[in-house]
C-alpha cells in the first residue's frame, strides 16, 4: 500500500510540472511579424512560414508579403516558396523578422522532362507525360531481368501482362489501355531517340525514363504512338575525375503462386465419386485403393507429383556490371559492361548433364560506350554505340507443351519409371510423358545479338537568332538471332493394367527411340533512323517564353535472314514524317501547347498513306498562384 501511495504522489507532482511547463512556455509565446521580400525587394505572396518541428504552427504571407505568427523566442521559424532557397531563421528574442528570399539553384521550375521533341521544363508540361524514378524500378527484383517487368505496379497508368515466367522472358504492356488501333501492340519505345527494344537494357545504364501518355504528347508521332510513347536515353559522361562503379547482387526468385494438386489417394477417391453421382461404376476399387494408399504396386498403381518432380522451388540470378565515366571540358565518355544469369526452375536428368544442359536459363551480355566531343563552343558531337548477347537455354520441347502435359497428367495414370527400366508414357506429343518432355527430349540454344549504333550533331545557331538550334541524328542498327534444336526422344512404353501368368507386366510399346537430330533457324534485321530537328526557345521580359521545334524523320527496317524467294521478305519496311511543336508561357502560369505530326507509311495503301495529327493543350499552374 506504501508503494502505490508513492507511485501516485510522483504522477501527481509529475502532472503537476507539466502543466507549469506548459502554462510556461505559452505565457514566453510572442506575436512575431515581417515583411518576405524576393531577389528584387518585391514581396512574395503565399510563403509557407512555420515554427520548426511543430507543423501545426504556421502561416503564409499575405498580398502585401507580411506575416504575423506566434511563436517562443528560442524557436526557429521555417520559410518556404516554390522557386527559393527554404531558410531557416532564429527568432532569439526578437519580435520583427524582415526576410530575403533567395532563389534556388535547383528551382523546380528549371526541372526538364525528356519530351517526345526535345527537353522541356517540367513546369510547363500541358500534357500528360510521367518521369519514371528509376530507383524503385531498380529496387524491384524483375527490372533485373526484363524492365518491362517491373513497369506495372511502378507507373501509373501502364498495364503490363507476363505470360510466363520462363528466364528470358519479357512483359507485354498498355499505355492507359488498348486503342483500337494497333490493338496487338504495344507503346512505341525510342532510346536515345530512335526505335528500339527496351528489354536487352541494363536498368544501370538509364539516364531518364519518361511515359507519354495523351494525344498532346504523342501526336507528333502519329499512328506510332497510338498506344503511347516510352522515352528513355542512357547515361553519358560528365565533367570531372575518372568515376568508376562496380555493382554486383545475386537474388533467389520463386514462383508467386503454382497450381496445387492433389495427390493419387485424393484422386482415386474424388474420380469414384464424380462416376458414381453420374450413375456409372466406380474405377477403383476398396482394395486398388489400399493399394494405392499402400504403395505396393507402383507400376500400375502409381502415385506421382508431376510439378515436385519436374519443378524446383526457385533459383538463383546473378547480375554484374561496371561502368567508368569521366571527361574534360572537350571530351566526355561513358563505357559500361554488364552480365546477367537467370537460372530455370526445372529439374534436370543429372545423368544426362554432363553431356548437355535442358533447364531453362538465360546468360545475358551488355556492353555501352557513348562519348560526347565539343568540336567548337557551338557544335557538339555524340556517338553511342551499345549491345546485347543472348543465350537462352530450354529443353527440346516448348515450355507450354511441358506445362499442358503436367497439368494434363493424372497422379495415378503412368509411374515416373517402370520398376524394369522402361519408360512410361500416355501417348504421344501432349500426351507425352511429362518428365520425359521436359528432360529426355534435347535441348534448344538460342542465340539473339543486337548491335545499336547512333550519331548526332547539336550546333547552336546564336548567330542567327538566339536560343536557335539545330540537331541532326543518325542511327543503324542490326539484329540476328540463331536457334539451334537438337531433338531426340527414348522409346516409350505403357503397361496394361494386368500382369501376365509369372506376374510381369504386360507392356505395348507406344513409340520407337529417335536419336538426337539437328535443325537450325536464322533470323535478323537491319534498321535504319534519319532525323533532322530545329529548335527555338528564349524567353523574353522575364515573362513570356516561347518555344517550337520542327521535326524530319525516315525510318525503314529491312530483314536480312531467312528470306528466301519471298520477294516480300527482302523488301523494306518505310515510315516518314514531319512533326512539331510550339509552346508559349506567361509568367510561369499560364502555358498553352500545339503538337502535331504528319507521318506515313508503306504499309498503307497508295494515296492513304499519310496522316495528320493535330493536339492542342492548355495549363495552368495552380502552385504558382498568387493569393
Amino acid at each position: 500500500m506504501e508503494n502505490i501511495s508513492m507511485k501516485k504522489y510522483i504522477l501527481t507532482w509529475i502532472l503537476l510540472l507539466g502543466c507549469f511547463s506548459i502554462a510556461f512556455a505559452q505565457k514566453n509565446m510572442s506575436e512575431i511579424k515581417g515583411v518576405v521580400l524576393d531577389e528584387n525587394k518585391e514581396p512574395l505572396i503565399g510563403v509557407n512560414i512555420v515554427v520548426k518541428d511543430q507543423p501545426g504552427l504556421g502561416t503564409i504571407t499575405d498580398i502585401d508579403g507580411k506575416f504575423r505568427i506566434k511563436a517562443s523566442s528560442y524557436q526557429i521559424l521555417v520559410f518556404s516558396y516554390i522557386g527559393y532557397d527554404k531558410q531557416e531563421v532564429p527568432i532569439e528574442g526578437r519580435n520583427v523578422l524582415n526576410i530575403n528570399m533567395k532563389p534556388s539553384s535547383t528551382s523546380v521550375l528549371d526541372e526538364v522532362t525528356i519530351t517526345g521533341t526535345g527537353v522541356q521544363k517540367k513546369a510547363t508540361i500541358t500534357g500528360a507525360i510521367t518521369t519514371v524514378d528509376l530507383s524503385s524500378l531498380k529496387s524491384s527484383g524483375a527490372a533485373s531481368t526484363s524492365i518491362t517487368n517491373a513497369l506495372a505496379g511502378n507507373v501509373a497508368g501502364i498495364i503490363g501482362m507476363q505470360k510466363s515466367g520462363a528466364p528470358g522472358e519479357v512483359s507485354e504492356f498498355w499505355i492507359r489501355g488498348i486503342s483500337t488501333f494497333g490493338a496487338n501492340s504495344s507503346a512505341l519505345v525510342l532510346v536515345d531517340g530512335f526505335e528500339r527494344s527496351m528489354d536487352e537494357l541494363n536498368i544501370e545504364d538509364i539516364e531518364s525514363f519518361s511515359v507519354l501518355k495523351d494525344a498532346s504528347a504523342t501526336a507528333i508521332y502519329g499512328s506510332r504512338g497510338a498506344n503511347g510513347v516510352v522515352l528513355i536515353t542512357t547515361k553519358r559522361g560528365k565533367e570531372g575525375k575518372v568515376n568508376i562503379d562496380v555493382k554486383m547482387e545475386g537474388g533467389y526468385n520463386t514462383r508467386t503462386r503454382t497450381p496445387e494438386f492433389v495427390d493419387g489417394i485424393t484422386y482415386a477417391n474424388m474420380l469414384n465419386e464424380a462416376l458414381v453421382t453420374r450413375n456409372q461404376e466406380p474405377r477403383y476399387t476398396a482394395t486398388e485403393i489400399g493399394i494405392l494408399n499402400q504403395g505396393l504396386d507402383p507400376d500400375l498403381y502409381p502415385n506421382v507429383d508431376w510439378k515436385d518432380v519436374l519443378l524446383r522451388d526457385g533459383a538463383w540470378t546473378e547480375r554484374a556490371n561496371i561502368n567508368i565515366s569521366g571527361g574534360g571540358s572537350t571530351a566526355r565518355y561513358f563505357v559500361s559492361v554488364g552480365f546477367l544469369n537467370q537460372g530455370g526452375m526445372y529439374n534436370v536428368d543429372e545423368g544426362l548433364k554432363k553431356d548437355y544442359n535442358t533447364n531453362a536459363n538465360l546468360n545475358r551480355w551488355n556492353y555501352r560506350m557513348n562519348a560526347d566531343l565539343n568540336v567548337t563552343k557551338t557544335t557538339l558531337v555524340s556517338v553511342g554505340i551499345g549491345g546485347s548477347l543472348d543465350l537462352q537455354n530450354t529443353p527440346g520441347m516448348s515450355n507450354d507443351d511441358i506445362w499442358g502435359s503436367i497439368t494434363g497428367q493424372n497422379p495415378v495414370s503412368i509411374p515416373l519409371m517402370y520398376s524394369d527400366g522402361k519408360i512410361p508414357t500416355t501417348g504421344t506429343d501432349n500426351r507425352m510423358n511429362p518428365w520425359v518432355m521436359a528432360t529426355q527430349t534435347g535441348y534448344k540454344e538460342t542465340w539473339l545479338n543486337k548491335i545499336q549504333t547512333n550519331v548526332t550533331l547539336e550546333q547552336k545557331l546564336d548567330f542567327i537568332t538566339k536560343g536557335l538550334k539545330f540537331v541532326g541524328r543518325y542511327g543503324f542498327d542490326t539484329e540476328n538471332k540463331n536457334e539451334n534444336n537438337r531433338t531426340k526422344r527414348p522409346e516409350l512404353w505403357q503397361a496394361e493394367a494386368r500382369r501376365d501368368e509369372n506376374g510381369n507386366l504386360v507392356m505395348n510399346r507406344v513409340a520407337e527411340e529417335q536419336l538426337m537430330t539437328q535443325s537450325s533457324y536464322t533470323d535478323g534485321y537491319r534498321n535504319e533512323n534519319l532525323e533532322a530537328e530545329l529548335h527555338y526557345n528564349h524567353l523574353f521580359g522575364n515573362k513570356h517564353d516561347i518555344g517550337g521545334t520542327l521535326k524530319y524523320f525516315q525510318y525503314q527496317k529491312v530483314k536480312t535472314a531467312d528470306v528466301g524467294d519471298d520477294i516480300m521478305k527482302a523488301v523494306a519496311r518505310r515510315s516518314q514524317g514531319f512533326s512539331g511543336r510550339v509552346t508559349y508561357g506567361y509568367d510561369y502560369r499560364y502555358f498553352a501547347e500545339f503538337n502535331f505530326g504528319y507521318t506515313g507509311s508503306e504499309n498503307f495503301e497508295s494515296g492513304n498513306q499519310f496522316g495528320f495529327f493535330p493536339a492542342i493543350s492548355v495549363g495552368w499552374n495552380l502552385s504558382l498562384i498568387h493569393i
